[in-house]
């Protein structure tokens, strides 16, 4: 974009998250990365480092205000009986003055821990979540 205005930049207040269909209201922060897999590739008579890209990880985060039980329901008995929890992500940000939506839907998404207890006397009780995912897709960018 070659001449930016400032007033377009993505504000975080307008971020939505959704989990199996359900907006999360109390949603902080969220994040999801996708790395790809590399490996090394020798090479005769060069010097530097190759690599062959042989896929991809997905992996993310999200911060929630600790507003009820909601997650500890959803995933502790599930991991108790050892049963693998797959959930649907999907992140919308939306701000009004920014140029466009920006949807993006991840798929088969596995929380790696959920904490039974988290509290601290004088603070605002919050949860983090770290996640993997098999898939995804942009259902809407936001293009200049």
């Amino acid at each position: 974009m070659e001449n930016m205005e400032s007033k377009r930049v993505f504000y975080g207040t307008y971020g939505q998250m959704w989990l199996d269909g359900e907006l999360l209201g109390e949603v902080e922060e969220l994040k999801a990365t996708v790395k790809l897999d590399k490996i090394e590739v020798k090479m005769s008579r060069h010097l530097g480092k190759c690599y062959k890209s042989v896929g991809w990880t997905g992996s993310g985060s999200f911060k929630l205000h600790k507003v009820s039980s909601f997650m500890i329901e959803k995933l502790a008995p599930h991991m108790k009986e050892g049963k693998q929890v797959l959930v649907t992500i999907v992140s919308k940000m939306s701000d009004p003055d920014a140029i466009g939506t920006e949807r993006v839907v991840l798929r088969n998404c596995q929380i790696d821990s959920v904490d039974l207890i988290n509290w601290k006397l004088g603070a605002l009780s919050e949860e983090s979540y770290n996640f993997t995912f098999e898939d995804y897709d942009i259902l809407e960018s936001a293009d200049a």
